[in-house]
C-alpha cells in the first residue's frame, strides 16, 4: 500500500476552507441624520390623505349648498321659502362648516410637514395655505356674523342676501382653485425650498 505524503490531509483541509464564500460582515445600521424631518409611514399617510381629501370635498358641498339656498331666497317671493333658505345657510355656515374647516387645515398642515413636500417649500403649498386660512378668517369674522342676521326675520335686506351670495361664490372660486393646485402642483419650488439641497450639500 502506498503512503499519502504528509500533510497532504493538511493542504486539501487548507483548499476546502479557501474555496468557501467568507461570510459578509454586518454593515451597521446608521442612524438618521440630525435635523432629519420623519416621514409618515405610508398607511398613516394613506389614511391622513383621505381624510383631508374627504373634508375638503365637504367643504365645497356646503359652499355650493350655500350658494344654491341664497340663489333661491334671492329669486323667490314666497317668505316661507326665504325663511327656510336662511335657517339652512345659518346651520351650515356656523354649525357644520367650522368643524369641516379646522379639519382641513389640520391635516393639510400634517401632510406637508411629515411628508417629502414640506409646508413651504413649494409654491402650490403656500398658495393653498393662505387660502384656507384666508376663507377660515372671513368665515369667522364676516359671513357667521352675516349669517345671523339674515336668519332673524324681517332683519336682513336684500342687499346682505346679495352680499352673502356673491361672497360665497367668491369662496367656492378659491376652493375650486385649491384643489386644482393639489391637482396640478404649478409654479415649481420656492426660494426656502431651492436653497434646501444646497445647505445639505455643503455639510461635511
Amino acid at each position: 500500500m502506498s503512503r499519502k505524503p504528509p500533510g497532504t490531509v493538511a493542504s486539501a483541509d487548507s483548499a476546502a476552507a479557501a474555496a468557501r464564500p467568507a461570510p459578509h460582515p454586518r454593515t451597521p445600521r446608521t442612524p438618521p441624520a440630525a435635523g432629519k424631518v420623519r416621514r409618515l409611514p405610508q398607511r398613516w399617510r394613506k389614511a391622513i390623505l383621505t381624510l383631508h381629501v374627504t373634508v375638503a370635498v365637504g367643504w365645497v358641498g356646503i359652499e355650493i349648498a350655500q350658494l344654491i339656498l341664497g340663489l333661491v331666497g334671492l329669486t323667490t317671493d314666497d317668505a316661507g321659502v326665504v325663511r327656510a333658505t336662511r335657517v339652512v345657510m345659518e346651520i351650515l355656515g356656523i354649525e357644520l362648516i367650522a368643524g369641516i374647516a379646522w379639519t382641513t387645515l389640520l391635516t393639510g398642515l400634517l401632510l406637508a410637514v411629515a411628508t417629502q413636500w414640506g409646508l413651504l417649500k413649494h409654491y402650490w403649498i403656500v398658495t393653498k395655505l393662505v387660502i384656507t386660512v384666508a376663507l377660515m378668517l372671513n368665515g369667522h369674522f364676516l359671513l357667521q356674523h352675516w349669517l345671523r342676521e339674515q336668519a332673524e326675520v324681517g332683519k336682513a335686506p336684500e342687499s346682505l342676501s346679495l352680499q352673502l351670495v356673491v361672497v360665497m361664490g367668491i369662496a367656492l372660486g378659491l376652493l375650486v382653485t385649491a384643489t386644482a393646485l393639489s391637482i396640478y402642483k404649478p409654479w415649481g419650488k420656492t426660494r426656502h425650498g431651492r436653497r434646501r439641497p444646497a445647505a445639505k450639500a455643503t455639510r461635511p
